[in-house]
């Protein structure tokens, strides 16, 4: 910091030595206009402290119009997720999505508040550079929920709701769309109190700073968990996850992720039901009826700039009898009028560049082993550069470009993390990676 310090000193030194210079300053320091163009372009770490310059500057930095114009439409910098099963506050593990790039660290473990809980603080969702944190392995009835911003390190502590209703909470959600609205909302589901069998939503928002009951109570799937959501296109998605296991329909070790038919549109507070994709996605083993389950089994759910995906694996059969596997690629229509098929990967030519994914019987490959952390979409300049941000045995990530069908090495873990890692050689708490979005908003 000292370094930087003298260097900017320095800079201003000559500026104020040298008349034409100062002149300059002087001119672009009084247009507003000329100002704000200049730090739209500024890395946001600098921004943060060009905060101090002056009131100024403080004043345009932080306007909810400017805060539009720096991030319109919001792409993660980096990943990270929570890399050990500590009993106590979890260290998170950031990586790059970029394989020439660095990955932005904002932070380790979340300190930016002393929980009174004293176990710590985790991640229960990203949502477009803001965090729905809560207390650390806590019990329902004292646990204290926050939003942060890791940018900026701003936060807020939600307040509880009603206390006779704090014990038979089921899960919350964070909806933020700086597109629409600076102000973001906080959507619990708990129990009813009516009719126990029956879920009720409350809703906080950030402009009122108070819950309130939205709707009636309503009935939803068995096996519905609502702590697990995707935020996308203005409602709550809910998902849930189902334990590591050995799928011998397609030969393959998933962690697998369960889609229920039940979403909530936020502004319209209306709860809506879901299309189902193709009859492709393997179901999950409930205890009913074919025709009568309520959700479909995926390898990944998830969402990347405005597109909402999940990924589904499925055996490829040859006329010789020899089969493949692929991993499929679904995008929902932003009308919910269906899914269509975006990409397919073969994983056969993944296995060709990483053999670490094979799993062997009897001297054969019987399947493969992976866990999708993420799916990035990027498009520049008319040309897709989307890609699959996979975990594999032995503590690597990688990135599959669907267009090029490259792959190439993101990162990989230190020995040390191995006691965390199952039989298979993945993280044994094998979770989608959450999303690290730089944003100024405010909290």
């Amino acid at each position: 910091m000292g370094a930087k310090r003298g260097r900017t000193s320095n800079q201003l030194s000559l500026v104020s030595g040298n008349p034409v210079l100062k002149s300059s300053s002087v001119s672009v320091a009084s247009n507003e206009d000329l100002l704000i163009q200049i730090l739209l372009y500024v890395p946001i770490k600098t921004l943060m402290g060009f905060k101090s310059v002056s009131k100024q500057w403080l004043s345009l930095i932080t306007n909810p119009h400017f805060v539009r114009l720096r991030n319109p439409l919001p792409s993660a910098a980096s990943l990270f997720f929570a890399s050990s099963l500590c009993r106590s506050n979890p260290d998170y593990q950031f990586i790059p999505i970029d394989v020439n790039g660095r990955s932005p660290t904002p932070f380790k473990t979340l300190d930016f508040v002393h929980d009174p809980l004293g176990s710590g603080i985790s991640v229960l969702q990203s949502c477009n550079g803001l965090l729905l944190c809560a207390s650390y392995r806590a019990r329902e009835s004292k646990r204290r929920y926050y939003v942060y911003n890791p940018t900026t390190k701003q936060f807020a502590i939600l307040p509880q709701i009603r206390r006779e209703y704090a014990k038979d909470v089921c899960g919350m959600s964070l909806a933020f769309d700086p597109i629409k609205s600076l102000h973001y909302k906080v959507v619990c589901v708990r129990r009813s109190e009516m009719i126990r069998q029956l879920f009720q939503i409350e809703i906080y928002s950030s402009e009122t700073l108070l819950w309130r009951i939205s709707g009636q109570p309503f009935a939803a799937s068995m096996g519905t968990q609502f702590q697990f959501c995707t935020y996308w296109n203005g409602s709550i998605h809910w998902w849930g996850d189902s334990a590591n296991r050995w799928n011998w329909y397609t030969h393959m070790s998933f962690y697998r992720k369960v889609l229920y038919r039940l979403y909530f549109k936020v502004d319209e507070e209306r709860l809506e039901q879901l299309p189902m994709p193709m009859r492709h996605i393997v179901l999950d083993e409930l205890n009913v009826q074919e025709n009568e389950k309520p959700c479909f089994a995926a390898s990944y759910i998830g969402e990347s700039e405005g597109h909402w995906h999940i990924v589904e694996e499925v055996p490829k059969f040859r006329p010789n009898s020899y089969f493949t596997f692929l991993l499929k690629v679904y995008e929902l229509a932003r009308d919910y009028s269906g899914w269509f098929v975006k990409y397919e990967v073969d994983l056969n030519a993944i296995a060709s560049v990483v053999p670490e994914i094979i799993k062997h019987r009897y001297n054969r490959c019987s399947g493969y082993t992976l866990n999708i952390l993420s799916l990035v979409r990027s498009v520049k300049e008319e040309e897709d550069c989307s890609f699959l941000v996979v975990e594999i045995p032995g503590g690597k990530v990688v990135r599959y470009n669907f267009v090029d069908q490259s792959v190439e090495k993101l990162w990989e873990f230190t020995p040390i993390g191995y006691k965390f890692y199952d039989e298979d050689g993945l993280r044994r708490d094998c979770v989608s990676a959450f999303p690290y979005i730089e944003s100024l908003a405010c909290v």
